[in-house]
């Protein structure tokens, strides 16, 4: 990119912590010990198998989002299927991911681990969907056809605050019938009605979903604050998108992981991905939203100046949510797949706009750093505070700039376990508290 030529000397020189203390954060996080035999029992004592003879097809809807023990979790629902007598197959459940086609769904999943050889199973991926129903003054509704075919389908689903929008049902097994089975053509559908449609209709979408379609249910997974499956449970099509998937939001958001500081001057998140987040960065971790017409939570975090100085790999180039970050690098600029990047915002349509803007680039992290003190908004007579974190998925272990030690030691989840240097090479690449590769 010519841009990236011409920043290639840009600098704005400004004081940066020489160290930073390494900081352990706990949380409550409870934990399924036996992944195995708790899908077992979610499919056993959740009455989907009950639903389902020998004999039967069955699709099983497996999404791309990065869920904690999924490969075990979807192997585990295939073979039960299998001792049942039934015949599983995996559809993609997942919208308009992997760039809207089917090989870049396949692709996801196989980044997953998620593949024919590994699941013993056929796949049958495509983005070809059938009209179901409409919602009554609302959006038509859609299912993939080849879960369609099928004699039954059982989803994959994790229940967990949604990163665009709040409600009674935000990410779970109800938007995965109406986003995931309705592909691309359902996601532009509900999107095309913003926050507003998502609040008002993801319940009636889940009774039109169990009345016209063969939905019978989700095998519903709940997370801890460290991301580790906290709780699997079956929920058969009735339940789906009532008050008990409700109350497994409810338990979800209980759990969830945060920032130890609602005020912080510059806030370093190492890299961003599709793989960490639907939104890369998880909002409900940084505290702030960043969606036009959404009004921001009334206790968003204060955060001066947000560095993001990388992409995963994982995330093959998609950079949704790059806009919730103030200041990147021409590294992360440079692995950015437009094509994917863009389909995914505009089929988000209000929830992707903001966040796919391209922030401030600099030519390294160093000067990247820089930039945010200088912007940060804190006055010529106070030193900046940092925290940086590996991503948003990663908060329990942080690295603080020493004017936070006082706040540190006064926080009950918050324990100092070392010392580091801020430290970068000669291409200003910071090589101390992480490694980032030029």
């Amino acid at each position: 990119m010519q841009l990236l030529e011409h920043i290639q000397h840009l600098r704005f020189p400004a004081p940066l912590p020489d160290t930073l203390l390494e900081v352990h954060q706990t949380f409550d996080a409870p934990r399924v010990d036996d992944v195995v035999r708790a899908t077992r029992r979610a499919l056993e004592h959740g009455g989907l198998l009950a639903k389902i003879k020998a004999g039967d097809s069955v699709a099983v809807g497996v999404g791309s989002r990065g869920i904690a023990n999924i490969f075990t979790i979807a192997r585990t629902v295939v073979d039960r299927l299998k001792e049942h007598g039934a015949r599983p197959f995996v559809v993609a459940a997942m919208g308009s991911h992997g760039g809207a086609t089917a090989e870049g769904q396949r692709e996801l999943l196989a980044g997953m681990g998620i593949t024919e050889a590994s699941l013993g199973c056929e796949f049958r991926i495509t983005m070809e969907v059938k009209k179901i129903g409409r919602i009554p003054g609302g959006p038509a509704l859609h299912q993939d056809i080849h879960s369609a075919a099928a004699d039954h389908t059982i989803l994959i689903s994790r229940i967990k605050p949604h990163t665009d929008f709040r409600g009674q049902l935000e990410s779970g097994p109800s938007k995965m019938e109406v986003i995931g089975l309705g592909k691309r053509h359902g996601a532009e559908m509900m999107h095309a009605w913003g926050t507003a449609g998502f609040q008002r209709f993801l319940a009636p979408a889940a009774r039109i979903y169990e009345a016209n379609t063969n939905v019978r249910g989700a095998v519903a997974i709940i997370e801890n604050a460290c991301d580790d499956t906290a709780e699997i449970v079956g929920l058969t099509a009735d339940q789906i998108g009532t008050e008990v998937e409700a109350q497994l939001l409810q338990k979800a958001k209980a759990l969830m992981m945060s920032l130890p500081f609602k005020s912080m001057d510059v806030l370093v998140i190492r890299e961003l991905g599709k793989n960490i987040s639907g939104a890369g960065m998880d909002p409900n971790v940084l505290g702030k939203l960043e969606v036009n017409r959404q009004p921001e939570p009334e206790d968003r975090n204060d955060i001066g100046a947000l560095v993001l100085p990388d992409l995963t790999d994982a995330t093959h180039g998609n950079a949704s949510g790059i806009g919730l970050a103030n200041v990147t690098t021409a590294r992360a600029v440079r692995k950015i797949d437009f094509v994917a990047t863009y389909t995914n915002a505009i089929t988000a349509t209000t929830f992707g706009l903001k966040r796919s803007v391209i922030p401030i680039v600099m030519a390294d992290d160093r000067r990247a750093l820089e930039v945010a003190v200088r912007c940060c908004g804190v006055p010529p007579d106070r030193e900046p505070t940092f925290i940086f974190a590996r991503n948003t998925l990663t908060v329990e272990h942080l690295w603080m700039s020493p004017n936070l030690r006082p706040q540190i030691e006064a926080h009950p989840r918050l324990r100092i376990v070392g010392e580091t240097r801020l430290a970068f090479d000669e291409n200003g690449c910071m090589t101390s508290p992480w490694q980032m590769e030029p």
